[in-house]
């Protein structure tokens, strides 16, 4: 196969790279054992794009009243009032790339080794990308609504923890758990957001926008798993009437996010062989189920070195079907044709940029349930 002069390897990576067979090789370069970014919400959004500068979604908040009991010659009356609002989130955007000279010995060989050179760097890249979204999707998400650059929302930034210091003033004592209750829906507006609420909607305002929290002191099955399977009963809402719904409330897609040690945990309280809890902790091809809903430890939040590592022994309820990533129009991934750098000639930049926002729907249709003491991660 002949040899590619400098001045054609540009095009010849733009033009032509996919068309050759590349050899296989093996990647340890990822720490994590899974990311769930890539499989739960990039891999549903493909066709998920929307034009203009925010995601914007409709949402119901009120109903008129006007239903009554009637008798002979009763007088009609009637209510209006607003029944919707709108939700919007403004889009984040992200970069990524990879370099290379055009004058490396690799670009002197054939072609199949150069695709295969470049096809390690392609990869990478693409590494790159799901890493850092995998720390956005688990982290605490934009810390203001005039943060810059604005990172994307995460899923603890829509479904917040309990806190017992939420920082509404005089009103505080409304958004605390009782003496003696383990949950309500007391997830309130992210941390430096309570002006304007998650979404642009206050959970001031309407008490249906919050989330359900839950704490324990024990992961035992009278403490941690009958407040799990609360937030769980409490969290299933089945609409009176049928509609166009955003995330159907009768088709929940649930998972139970949590750290590699609640999981280890619940392995221990199955190991003790208590009857009682079969209906509601079980094990299944090595899995741990709760009411069957699947009990899985998020590496990301249980890797020390990745940044993240929680120590709230949390369980995030998740219910996938109210959450989507969408893509900002024309921005999925698109990497850019190869460009050379300002300052060295030789040298040539691969840029892939992406926009997106993670958007929940239904911020009732799910819950965190945190330990009351720390639990320190070991990884």
């Amino acid at each position: 196969m002949p040899f590619l002069a400098i001045d054609q390897v540009d095009d010849f990576l733009e033009a032509v790279m996919h068309k050759y067979v590349k050899s296989d090789w093996k990647d340890i370069s990822m720490p994590l054992q899974k990311y769930w970014f890539a499989s739960r919400l990039f891999s549903k959004a493909k066709a998920d794009e929307m034009e203009g500068d925010l995601v914007d979604w409709k949402l119901q908040i009120n109903n008129p009243g006007n239903f009554k009991v009637t008798g002979l010659y009763a007088d009609d009356t009637t209510n209006r009032v607003d029944m919707l609002t709108h939700g919007k989130m403004y889009w984040s955007t992200n970069t990524t790339n990879y370099t290379y000279d055009i004058t490396e010995s690799v670009f002197r060989g054939s072609k199949t080794q150069i695709l295969n050179y470049i096809d390690v760097q392609e990869h990478a890249m693409f590494n790159d990308y799901f890493s850092g979204m995998e720390q956005l999707m688990f982290g605490p998400g934009p810390s203001s609504p005039t943060q810059t650059p604005r990172p994307p929302a995460s899923l603890l930034w829509w479904i917040q923890p309990y806190n017992t210091a939420s920082g509404y003033g005089n009103n505080a004592a409304a958004y605390q758990l009782a003496a003696g209750q383990t949950s309500a829906f007391l997830g309130m507006d992210p941390y430096g957001h309570s002006s304007v609420g998650a979404g642009g909607i206050k959970s001031t305002d309407y008490s249906g926008w919050r989330n359900r929290v839950g704490v324990y002191n024990t992961f035992s099955e009278d403490d941690a798993i009958d407040t799990i399977i609360e937030c769980m009963d409490k969290c299933m809402f089945t609409p009176a009437h049928s509609y166009a719904e955003l995330a159907p409330g009768q088709k929940p897609q649930w998972e139970l996010l949590t750290t590699y040690s609640r999981v280890k945990a619940a392995r221990k309280i199955l190991q003790a062989g208590n009857d009682d809890l079969a209906s509601d902790l079980a094990k299944y091809k090595g899995a741990v189920l709760l009411r069957g809903v699947p009990l899985v430890w998020i590496p990301a939040w249980s890797n020390q070195e990745f940044g993240l590592a929680r120590t709230d022994g949390i369980v995030l309820g998740v219910n996938w079907a109210t959450f989507k990533y969408w893509f900002a129009a024309g921005l999925r991934q698109v990497k850019r044709a190869p460009y050379q750098d300002k300052d060295k000639h030789n040298v040539r930049w691969r840029v892939m940029d992406d926009s997106g926002q993670i958007v929940c729907f239904d911020r009732r249709a799910n819950f965190a349930v945190t330990s009351s003491v720390p639990v320190t991660e070991q990884d």
